[in-house]
């Protein structure tokens, strides 16, 4: 006891002796005492709480809880029933104390008597308290084996005014969505590993939600139609990947400035999506090209990730894409789109553009003329990235033969590529290849705007850069070389 009090006080002046000792943490204000509270575990926040009535004080009017068993606690009966039994009465003795935030992760599968504890019943109890202290973030994190309808709202979170965001994981169990005037107020929804029953309601609940600023819906199952209109969301965001019977998403919004959709499925046939958002700032699309796509005319967009997996026949749908995302400043390709982009004869041009970014597995003699021609008549293109995944990056000893990179630098001149003379910057992350090496080389010499170049390299890669910064003579004031 005595060394926690002195963990937690300050010797007063050496002329009063080392046997004073003053208590400064008590004498913080509550809000500071807080917010040094919050750098320790929950568990820790309740020894603190033994060292004095103050710090007992501290302890039970702290704003954020976490009850979250350990893997000892899950797997014995008498610890867990102890885990239980201790919250109960920790949120008794806190009585009204208001909540900021409030997480629960619970696992009801991985011993037979949670039904006997209640424990259900008990975490219900403790969602109700939390409603009757202004709680105002609440993430329930339950891991069940048996797929059952879960009711762990109950009507004393409905009139929770409080609210502002929810988060809930079922790890793909069925939530039963209560009504369409539930919590009205709130501002954030993060959905994640559900199953809706309801979704009728939950449909009635979006535009009925006055306040709703941000939507996460990731791997939300079993829907075959879904329709989201709000006139208060600036925030949504969609991951959806596998067999689902879902064929329709419609997403209408006038405030919406960030999108971020990854829906990829077996078979797109009948399936669509449609986007109304004509403030939209920020695309993040990847997955696949569904049968109808309409993103209607983004005239305020800023920046576009574009990552899709589109068919070869399928060129024609990912021109109109770029069409629809045409006036964004920024703009970030994955190598399949770049392809399937550049089968479409004429190529568009992508003029107006500050900043491309290109996401490859390697600048392969397939891939380099395409890329080529994508940067064909940029003239406003001020950034340029060219980053490799990793994982294609393999070691290849320096006097082994280059048979990846054999195309020639010259098609370079024959595609303008001289004409991008707003280009200021360049980062080339090297693959398994020369190409590269042979692209910064060409812009080195032909780009007279440039200020700044950064080559990425691997540690596999080290002694192939120093090699080549002696015989190629890529060592310019302009280009840094940075290990990755």
């Amino acid at each position: 006891m005595d060394h926690r009090r002195k963990m937690l006080a300050t010797a007063s002046s050496q002329a009063q002796g080392p046997e004073f000792i003053v208590d400064r943490f008590s004498d913080l204000p509550v809000e500071v005492a807080h917010h040094i509270l919050s750098f320790l575990p929950f568990k820790d926040i309740g020894q603190v709480g033994c060292v004095s009535k103050r710090c007992l004080e501290l302890y039970l009017s702290y704003p954020s809880l976490i009850f979250n068993l350990s893997h000892h606690q899950r797997n014995n009966m008498w610890r867990r029933l102890e885990a239980f039994n201790y919250f109960d009465k920790f949120l008794a003795n806190r009585d009204s104390n208001e909540i900021e935030c409030f997480r629960i992760s619970w696992d009801y599968h991985s011993v037979k008597f949670a039904r006997a504890f209640n424990e259900l019943l008990r975490i219900s109890t403790w969602i109700r308290h939390a409603a009757r202290c202004n709680v105002q973030v609440l993430d329930l994190d339950f891991d069940m084996q048996c797929r059952v309808p879960l009711e762990l709202l109950p009507s004393s979170i409905s009139a929770c005014k409080s609210l502002r965001t929810l988060v809930i994981d079922f790890k793909w169990n069925i939530l039963k969505w209560p009504s369409s005037n539930f919590l009205t107020n709130l501002q954030c929804l993060k959905l994640n590993r559900v199953q809706i029953e309801g979704l009728e309601l939950f449909d009635k609940w979006i535009p009925c939600c006055k306040f709703l600023k941000e939507l996460q819906l990731v791997y939300v199952s079993g829907i075959k139609r879904m329709t989201v209109i709000s006139s208060s969301l600036e925030s949504f965001s969609f991951v959806l990947y596998d067999r689902n019977p879902l064929c329709y998403l419609g997403i209408s919004g006038e405030k919406l400035e960030d999108i971020h959709i990854q829906w990829q499925c077996a078979s797109v046939s009948g399936k669509s999506l449609n986007i109304f958002a004509p403030n939209l700032k920020y695309l993040k699309w990847g997955g696949n090209l569904m049968d109808h796509q309409n993103l209607g005319n983004l005239m305020c967009l800023e920046k576009a990730e574009i990552y899709l997996y589109p068919k070869v026949d399928e060129s024609d749908k990912v021109f109109e894409v770029l069409c629809s995302i045409g006036r964004s400043k920024v703009l970030i390709l994955n190598e399949e789109t770049m392809k399937a982009l550049c089968r479409k004869s004429p190529m568009p041009t992508l003029d107006g553009i500050s900043y491309l970014g290109l996401r490859t597995s390697s600048l392969s003699d397939e891939l380099f003329p395409k890329m080529v021609s994508l940067l064909n008549g940029m003239t406003t293109l001020r950034k340029l990235c060219i980053t490799s995944n990793p994982s294609f990056i393999r070691w290849r000893p320096l006097d082994a033969p280059d048979n990846s990179s054999r195309y020639n630098t010259s098609c370079c001149g024959s595609h303008n590529l001289a004409c991008m003379h707003e280009l200021q910057e360049v980062i080339i992350e090297l693959s398994n290849g020369t190409n590269e090496w042979k692209l910064a080389k060409y812009i080195l010499e032909h780009i007279q705007s440039l200020k700044k170049m950064v080559i990425l390299y691997s540690s596999k890669q080290e002694e192939d850069v120093v090699l080549r910064k002696k015989t190629e003579m890529i060592s310019a004031p302009t280009v840094v070389f940075q290990k990755k």
